[in-house]
């Protein structure tokens, strides 16, 4: 199989009415972006992934209803119940100025302001609002509300994110550390 970033934008939570749309627990900024790349590929655990034509999608509630080419009703779309919603990064088109995509940060050294390294963003929480799960060097993880006003620069060349956390935050998490240490 060809190395193929895949870059995860949302999980198909139940189907939808009887023509074979379903609910998509959607992960990206905005749906626009299906009207942008026009089909996803779906994969299901282990499967490998297939691509679909999206004939519509909207809005409902907290989620995104989708239908696609080939998914021709409720059988069909409760069979992709739980399925991954992918894009290859390489379809992805480029972000908006100034913005950049949350795979772009996985990984990425965090610093605080003073230029003292704090940890590797790992992983993110997106729902109810954006938290950064960052790695402290020690082990520790600090969750990190992602808003911009806390960010006040991302590197992706260097490979780092510069932090400005509110008083107190990172006592929540790094109190324990320096009791042990």
């Amino acid at each position: 199989m060809p190395d193929t970033e895949w870059v995860l934008i949302g999980e198909v939570a139940k189907s939808h009415g009887l023509k074979g749309e379903f609910s998509v627990k959607y992960y990206a900024d905005s749906p626009l972006l299906l009207d942008e790349v026009g089909h996803v590929w779906l994969s299901t655990a282990g499967g490998r992934p297939k691509c679909f034509q999206i004939r519509a999608w909207r809005g409902h509630q907290d989620r995104v209803l989708l239908w696609l080419t080939g998914i021709d009703g409720r059988d069909q779309a409760d069979d992709w119940r739980g399925a991954e919603v992918l894009l290859k990064e390489s379809e992805l088109p480029a972000p908006e100025e100034g913005g950049v995509y949350l795979h772009d940060l996985q990984g990425l050294t965090v610093l605080l302001e003073d230029g003292s390294r704090l940890g590797t963003i790992t992983d993110f929480i997106l729902e109810p609002q954006e938290l950064w799960s960052i790695t402290t060097d020690k082990g520790e993880e600090v969750l990190f509300p992602a808003v911009p006003e806390l960010v006040p620069n991302i590197d992706l060349e260097a490979g780092t994110v510069t932090i400005a956390p509110p008083p107190g935050l990172l006592d929540l998490y790094l109190k324990k550390e320096e009791a042990d240490g």
